[in-house]
């Protein structure tokens, strides 16, 4: 990386780092002080080069300003998960097997309609493998017809919480980094997250359920005090 870049450069790279910290500044609770001296051994690492406590101070206090303008106002976000719900599905698996396997073998699965009638299916295909959350009978049948090497993860006692929102969750950005960070700080592992149209989809751990949704209720019920 250049050395001839300034100072706000590096603060701008180790804010966008640390996403909410952006948050706690939209919010107006940042103390600048601390904040320089959170980011000052990262900015210098960066940089490969040192930096005066004032010069990390200064900068942030420029780079955050102009940050704020492209952050998504609150309330923008706050209408739409206002208007969302939540839905909750129990004892899924998570299966993830290589493309080829998937081509050659699971897909005759839904060709014969065997799978036809699995109350929850999604399939996400990746460059190198093929994950499918389905229910647990659905996942059995399938890793019956498989080798142990053809099957690179399979997590059982998972559950989903869908979050289904309006129209403009298509058009608000923000909404999957707040949601699934909501979910972060409270200490809950997200195994898969998918977005599908006006749906995102959470997997958690089957333990971890009722606190992934209590985090995302409470959030939805914080949202319409906002409005």
């Amino acid at each position: 990386m250049s050395r001839r870049e300034g100072v706000s450069y590096y603060v701008r790279l180790a804010l966008l780092s640390r996403p909410y910290v952006l948050i706690a500044l939209q919010q107006g609770i940042i103390n600048y002080s601390a904040l320089a001296k959170l980011i000052h051994g990262d900015v210098e690492k960066i940089a490969g080069r040192s930096f005066t406590k004032t010069s990390i101070k200064m900068a942030v206090l420029r780079v955050a300003k102009s940050m704020l303008e492209t952050i998504p106002p609150t309330l923008r976000l706050s209408r739409v998960l206002s208007s969302s719900s939540l839905r909750v599905y129990h004892d899924l698996s998570v299966l993830s097997v290589p493309n080829s396997t998937f081509h050659t073998k699971i897909e005759k699965m839904f060709a014969s309609g065997s799978l036809s009638k699995t109350s929850v299916l999604h399939v996400i295909k990746g460059e190198t493998a093929v994950t499918i959350i389905t229910d647990t009978e659905a996942a059995e049948r399938i890793v019956s017809i498989l080798t142990k090497e053809e099957i690179l993860r399979h997590l059982r006692n998972q559950a989903a919480i869908v979050l289904t929102g309006p129209p403009e969750i298509l058009t608000t950005p923000g909404i999957v980094s707040l949601v699934s960070m909501s979910i972060a700080v409270r200490g809950v592992n997200l195994t898969e997250i998918v977005s599908c149209h006006r749906d995102i989809i959470l997997i958690v751990e089957g333990s971890d359920l009722s606190m992934a949704y209590d985090t995302l209720r409470t959030l939805l019920e914080w949202a319409k005090t906002q409005l």
